[in-house]
């Protein structure tokens, strides 16, 4: 695979993330899946043979954007978005043109409209987040970074990529698309999970190595997309992202038309391979009583962010996977020599249930607990 910013496909692969990523849909190919850092820029990235369209079929039909408001409540939600204001304000009058790629449910945008903005399009590709963008008196495009530029036919002031540019794959067609469609001068807000301080978190283990990300990036990284695409960063920084408790970094790109030299940085390498060893020691930790135990354990929530745990519970006596989400259900793990297939929380009977998600492991266990089931719960929180 060719990196994902400057095109060699000269890289290290440096931790095996899966077997398959089919929980993510199954257009996704039955392959392992590898992390990988590339030598000639430093960008760490997923190694796979999926493509940028396999990626975008989940985003269509699969994916469930969270919704910052239900989760984080209006005060959390609403200082966030004030950060993002505060940056593109000093760049974008309230009645230039701003396309919002992922937008989503349109939470950002209809924040920004009542602040004064009132030319924003909302693009996303699934069809229920631009329904509900619609619906709150949003301008809406059901597209993608990848078609954007097929759909939307006139130049815009300002682009944002708000926790976006991190599942993009195929980060050439995508900056291609917003040059055709970003005014001389315009400019281009990015905000990403910094792959820096993964290791810094107190996090569950392995929870920043999401399969939705397929990039973990760096300022160093979007410092050598400036010098690739021709811009000039006027605003940079870092943030963390209480509501979804990400460290975060920021940019602010102004197209200039001016290209650069890309340059090699080991950083990102170096910091997620701490990751991966600390996440490594700490999975053990929890792990290694249930093993000894012998128990028979029920995984439940088997999704983007936590398929990568399984491989963890080789040793261990699991008996069964578990998922509310009908389109995992029937798909194969192996586990140890089982292979066992992800099923309806209806099939579950004996043994220990491991819920695997941490940001919803209360409400999962509720679930569980109004089901009437009377297990064994133990979790990583």
């Amino acid at each position: 695979m060719q990196c994902p910013i400057c095109g060699s496909e000269n890289h290290d692969r440096i931790f095996r993330l899966c077997d398959n990523m089919k929980i993510l849909g199954k257009s996704l190919p039955d392959k392992e899946a590898y992390v990988a850092a590339c030598n000639e820029c430093g960008l760490v990235f997923t190694d796979t043979i999926a493509t940028q369209e396999n990626f975008l079929s989940y985003y269509k039909y699969g994916a469930v954007s969270p919704k910052y408001y239900d989760m984080f409540g209006t005060d959390e939600t609403n200082h966030y978005f004030e950060h993002i204001l505060s940056i593109i304000s000093s760049f974008i009058a309230n009645n230039g043109k701003i396309y919002d790629v992922a937008g989503a449910w349109g939470e950002l945008d209809k924040f920004l409209s009542d602040k004064g903005f009132n030319d924003i399009i909302v693009i996303d590709p699934n069809e229920n987040c631009i329904k509900t963008a619609k619906n709150k008196g949003l301008s809406v495009s059901q597209c993608s970074s990848s078609d954007m530029n097929e759909r939307l036919h006139e130049k815009c002031d300002m682009i944002i990529l708000n926790h976006t540019l991190e599942h993009i794959l195929d980060v050439k067609s995508a900056f291609e698309n917003m040059d055709r469609l970003l005014k001389d001068n315009g400019y281009i807000f990015i905000e990403v999970p910094n792959a820096l301080s993964y290791v810094d978190e107190d996090a569950a283990p392995f929870n920043f190595l999401t399969y939705e990300h397929v990039l973990h990036l760096t300022m160093h990284d979007l410092e050598n997309l400036a010098a690739l695409y021709g811009y000039e960063i006027c605003a940079k920084g870092e943030y963390y992202k209480k509501v979804s408790n990400y460290p975060s970094v920021y940019v602010v790109f102004n197209k200039t038309g001016r290209k650069g030299t890309i340059t090699y940085s080991d950083l990102a390498k170096n910091k997620v391979m701490q990751y991966i060893d600390k996440s490594k020691k700490s999975i053990e930790a929890f792990i290694k009583p249930l093993r000894e135990s012998g128990e028979p354990l029920i995984l439940w929530g088997i999704g983007a962010s936590t398929a990568i745990l399984i491989d963890s519970f080789a040793d261990c006596n699991v008996v069964a996977l578990i998922d509310r989400n009908p389109m995992r259900q029937g798909l194969q793990f192996e586990i140890g020599d089982n292979l066992i297939a992800v099923q309806d929380p209806d099939t579950v009977k004996k043994g220990t249930i491991v819920i695997l998600s941490i940001p919803y492991h209360a409400s999962i266990e509720k679930q569980i607990r109004d089901s009437g089931l009377k297990n064994k719960i133990v979790t990583l929180a």
